[in-house]
């Protein structure tokens, strides 16, 4: 392809028609051009931007502001009202929960049915279908009717499909929310690697730590009243516009019809003067604030893995400081995460790892043997068992799920060879947590409130 450019869209609109009763839609078509019975919906209006071929462009926006329908749109499943789209390459698309899927099918004959919808023929499905079955990771499900599967159990399986047929633009709608964090890595994954292979990525995301992190431009679709607004620009700039217009919208909710908060009870400083402590003056303090509670799944020992075979990861679990294995602690306890492996081949400089990741598959901890080992020239011989010892304070994390990879290696530093990568053996969930943005709190952290 020639064109610099994967998707352009010009003034692009999309305009409903609302009729209050049956009836005037009948009205319509027999007094056509003569009056109007509907109201005029515009879930698009005017909408114009271009996205490079190779990038990652999110859409975001309230609920309502019409991001499906672009994206439908976009997919050719919605006809646009006014404006053009110009396409160069092959989409593939998770839209709506199911799309594409017939609920009376099994799931075999839905991957035939979706690939075909693709552009695949059938003996290019015959050739995938055993790899987008182990994508899904279903199972014997896969020979049920669909209309059984779970909300979970439709995406893996639409996403398998996708991730199969070769598209050059990947269009995703918030889908991958639903899957488990397992599912979630392992679609991360796929789209890094479509992302590095020169693929387009279009996806709809609330979570403006992942826009920011994963994308190169975002685009901000809401309404102003009667008006419908769009911007485009990097994902910070976006970003903040977003998340001003959410709590402006928060705060207009408390102000009463004068303008003036409903609590009024205290009278601000005068802007730049620093008020003197009265007697009255109350301090409000902790020395250490609440820990955070974790749970650690188990090791799983077929996680998806690859490396030379030279050593192979046998067991990862988290013990507390008497050496007892636990699936239970806090941020404030010290725990160790111990990997244990077993060596098939006499190995110089063998190093063993983890990596602690968020549930976008962003890398927040790595840790290995090898940069604080590597003066003592570990030597390990083919048929000994070797284990790496972490202990640490986990740190305090966000509420949410924390796959970890690990991964065995032989070498120093840069020049080792990889002999076992396990992808998200244990995942780690926060529990009990305060915090509410960001991913880590402070470490040791005292608080103290003044009131004067």
């Amino acid at each position: 392809m020639s064109s610099d450019f994967a998707i352009k869209i010009e003034n692009l609109s999309k305009c409903y028609q609302i009729y209050d009763r049956p009836v005037d839609r009948l009205l319509q078509m027999l007094f056509r051009g003569k009056r109007t019975y509907f109201r005029e919906f515009w879930a698009v209006r005017n909408v114009s931007f271009m996205v490079e071929r190779g990038t990652t462009v999110a859409i975001i926006g309230r609920n309502g502001a019409g991001k499906s329908t672009l994206l439908q749109m976009i997919c050719g499943t919605l006809t646009p009202t006014e404006g053009s789209i110009e396409v160069h390459g092959k989409v593939a698309a998770l839209l709506e929960l199911g799309a594409g899927f017939n609920p009376e099918f099994t799931g075999r004959e839905n991957v035939y049915l979706s690939a075909s919808l693709h552009g695949l023929t059938r003996e290019q499905t015959d050739a995938r279908y055993e790899a987008i079955a182990a994508f899904s990771g279903i199972g014997d499900y896969i020979d049920q009717p669909v209309k059984t599967y779970s909300s979970g159990m439709f995406v893996r399986l639409a996403f398998a499909v996708i991730a199969h047929v070769d598209a050059d633009i990947l269009i995703v709608d918030e889908a991958l929310s639903v899957g488990d964090a397992f599912f979630q890595q392992k679609c991360m994954r796929f789209l890094l690697d479509f992302k590095d292979n020169g693929g387009t990525l279009l996806f709809v995301s609330h979570d403006m730590g992942a826009v920011n992190a994963l994308c190169e431009n975002a685009i901000l679709l809401r309404r102003e009243g009667s008006q419908y607004v769009y911007e485009s620009g990097t994902p910070k700039d976006i970003a903040m516009i977003y998340l001003r217009d959410l709590y402006s919208e928060k705060a207009a909710e408390q102000l009463g019809e004068s303008g003036a908060p409903h609590d009024t009870a205290h009278t601000p400083a005068t802007a730049g003067a620093a008020p003197a402590r009265s007697a009255e003056s109350r301090r409000y303090a902790v020395d250490a604030v609440p820990a955070v509670r974790y749970h650690a799944s188990t090791f799983r020992r077929d996680a998806e893995s690859f490396g030379l075979g030279g050593a192979t990861i046998t067991a990862t679990f988290f013990q507390n400081a008497e050496g007892h294995q636990v699936s239970e602690f806090q941020s404030d306890e010290t725990v160790s995460l111990v990997i244990r492996a077993s060596v098939k081949k006499n190995m110089t400089y063998p190093a063993i790892g983890f990596v602690l990741k968020d549930n976008k598959g962003q890398k927040l901890i790595a840790e290995s043997t090898d940069s604080y080992l590597r003066d003592h020239a570990i030597v390990a011989g083919a048929g000994t068992e070797v284990e790496a010892v972490f202990s640490m304070r986990f740190p305090a994390l966000i509420r949410g799920e924390y796959p970890i990879d690990v991964a065995f290696a032989e070498g120093p530093g840069s020049d080792h060879v990889q002999h076992h990568l396990m992808h998200d053996v244990i995942v780690v969930t926060a529990l009990g947590t305060n915090l509410v943005h960001g991913k880590f709190g402070a470490p040791s952290l005292a608080v103290s409130f003044d009131v004067t």
